[in-house]
């Protein structure tokens, strides 16, 4: 009876109301009224399910339909070290100057996640002509200079010409001096080179510099123009505030998203970047939450770099850099023998020195050609593989025998040489770490530390040594005649062991001298097999660049680097912000 009534009263209610606008819940009162306690709670139950039945439908359909997406918003602030005073792309020396560098200006191109040139500036990649010695570049229409100016080819031509005046004293003067830049039209630059050269290409990133800004700043003014601090770039970001400490010192650079940047406004609005004086006082801003990343990590600062950390996201990307001991044939006899060579390469535990070393953060290698670039053939690496029980033998049958302390002589002559470093600590340990194991197979090793201005001077210019350990930066292209080919083996050359293979000079003329990449790739296999024979160097262990970030930064997709500013390539597809859209 209680039902009946109350389907009445809804109709009479319904009929009441006579559009369905003018609704109010005030309507269903009476009804209500007439229920009993059991009845109102079953009710109010029955349209809570009701409720979340919706709900829970729509988020379905919402969650089925659409797809999380990257969403502008957010800051993100970085720890370095050493005050910047150059964000300048023709200045940048120090790692701080380069990463700002890098986030404010842009070049021609840039490398991608894989280490291959892709346009940044540029509208496509280049044109290359028929005697491969000419590249036309257009630039992509419609770009600004982040104080609005338009952007053409006269900035491009104005950057190489500064470059190029030895007035203006530029670090950067020897890879552009062989270089004609001519302009074609207000988006096309046509560069010529003298010879042939395919790593040409890796100076195209270069970023470039605003002309209407630089043109009245003269050469003795270059170093100290104010636009070095405070620039007009063409990057991702833009500097937007500069915080200074009483005596002038840079505290901080915030930076804002440009949103007129080539490849598209970066999702993060500001990057906050603070210096400090030390890798101490960084890793204490890391700390003390001043900052959320810091751009590098000291080796010897291992208990911060913890894989169980889960507040922080520790990456560990590879770098075209490698460390390696070169030897000087000619100052020493023993290591004249290429037996001697390769049983020293044999004996090299990799894995644990690497262990002892760099507390892991280190891969291994064991030619100038690494992995992730063109030419590199696995297949070398085991050629001189660890087999301690293999090197003792090829010393025995070189006739070096060991007397009753360990140590192995050729007649009257000792096993033994010095090994030159500088004083930085890594090297320091790697030296250590060698002598140790080469002392397993009957060695004996002298440490030469020097500090680093007496080692450039005295030993690395001067070829001065009998075993060098150093390291080398390759970059993204292989190209290794500066490092191995025989007209670099005097200074300012830096073929540190002086190696001499006519067959070696000529492969590496060939690779740099064609664009074709399944030959290059060929050359450079050849390169690294003649090379894991002759042994004028033992390459040791490929660098990492360990980067402790917060984890809720999205989009990193770095897979190589040739150096650690290249971490920002496309630092504007990072996020911190997510929306969703129908798919």
């Amino acid at each position: 009876m209680l039902l009946e009534n109350s389907i009445t009263e809804l109709k009479r209610t319904g009929r009441g109301i006579k559009d369905l606008r003018s609704f109010k819940f005030k309507h269903l009162a009476p009804i209500f009224k007439m229920f009993g306690k059991k009845e109102k709670i079953w009710v109010i139950s029955l349209l809570a399910l009701i409720i979340i039945d919706v709900l829970l439908l729509s988020i379905g359909f919402y969650s089925t339909n659409t797809v999380v997406v990257p969403a502008n918003g957010g800051s993100y602030s970085e720890g370095m070290v050493g005050e910047p005073r150059f964000i300048n792309p023709l200045l940048a020396q120090t790692q701080t100057d380069k990463d700002l560098t890098r986030l404010v200006f842009a070049g021609l191109y840039k490398y991608d996640n894989q280490g291959n040139i892709v346009p940044d500036l540029a509208a496509e990649n280049f044109k290359l002509s028929d005697d491969q010695k000419q590249y036309t570049v257009s630039l992509k229409p419609n770009l600004k200079w982040q104080d609005g100016h338009t952007i053409s080819s006269d900035d491009v031509i104005f950057t190489i010409q500064t470059i190029q005046n030895p007035d203006y004293k530029s670090p950067m003067h020897s890879l552009w001096s062989s270089i004609v830049a001519e302009k074609i039209d207000n988006l096309t630059i046509k560069f010529t080179n003298k010879n042939v050269s395919a790593p040409f290409v890796t100076n195209l990133t270069l970023g470039i510099l605003p002309k209407h800004i630089w043109q009245n700043v003269p050469p003795q003014n270059f170093y100290i123009a104010k636009y070095n601090l405070e620039p007009v770039g063409n990057g991702p970001y833009f500097v937007k505030e500069i915080n200074k400490l009483p005596n002038g010192t840079v505290r901080s650079i915030l930076l804002e998203s440009y949103s007129n940047y080539a490849n598209g406004k970066a999702y993060i609005d500001e990057i906050s970047l603070k210096f400090y004086l030390t890798n101490q006082d960084m890793i204490s801003g890391l700390h003390t939450k001043e900052v959320d990343s810091i751009g590098f990590i000291p080796f010897d600062k291992k208990i911060f770099v913890d894989p169980k950390n889960t507040k922080l996201n520790i990456l560990q990307i590879p770098v075209f850099q490698y460390q390696a001991l070169f030897f000087n044939l000619s100052k020493n006899k023993a290591l004249g023998s290429h037996a001697v060579r390769e049983a020293m390469a044999k004996s090299i535990n990799r894995e644990s020195f690497i262990s002892d070393v760099y507390s892991g953060m280190a891969l291994p290698a064991y030619t100038p050609i690494l992995p992730e670039q063109i030419g590199y053939d696995q297949n070398v690496t085991l050629k001189n593989s660890f087999d301690l029980e293999a090197a003792n033998a090829i010393l025995e049958k070189d006739g070096w025998k060991k007397d009753s302390s360990g140590m192995r002589f050729k007649g009257k002559d000792a096993l033994q040489f010095t090994i030159t470093t500088n004083d930085f600590s890594l090297n320091v340990k790697s030296a250590e770490a060698l002598k140790e194991q080469w002392a397993k197979i009957g060695f004996s090793i002298n440490i030469n530390v020097v500090a680093s201005a007496e080692f450039e001077k005295n030993y690395l210019r001067t070829r001065n040594f009998e075993g060098l350990l150093f390291a080398e930066s390759s970059g993204y292209d292989p190209d290794p005649f500066i490092f191995w080919h025989s007209s670099q083996s005097n200074n300012p050359g830096v073929n540190l062991s002086q190696y001499k293979n006519l067959t070696i000079d000529k492969i590496i003329t060939d690779a740099r001298t064609t664009f074709n990449g399944s030959a290059r790739d060929t050359l450079y296999k050849q390169f690294q097999d003649i090379f894991s024979y002759d042994l004028p160097a033992i390459i040791l262990d490929q660098s990492v660049f360990v980067y402790e970030m917060r984890p809720d930064v999205k989009g990193i997709n770095i897979k190589v680097l040739a150096n650690p500013e290249d971490r920002f390539y496309d630092v504007n597809h990072w996020y911190l912000e997510t929306g969703r859209d129908l798919k």
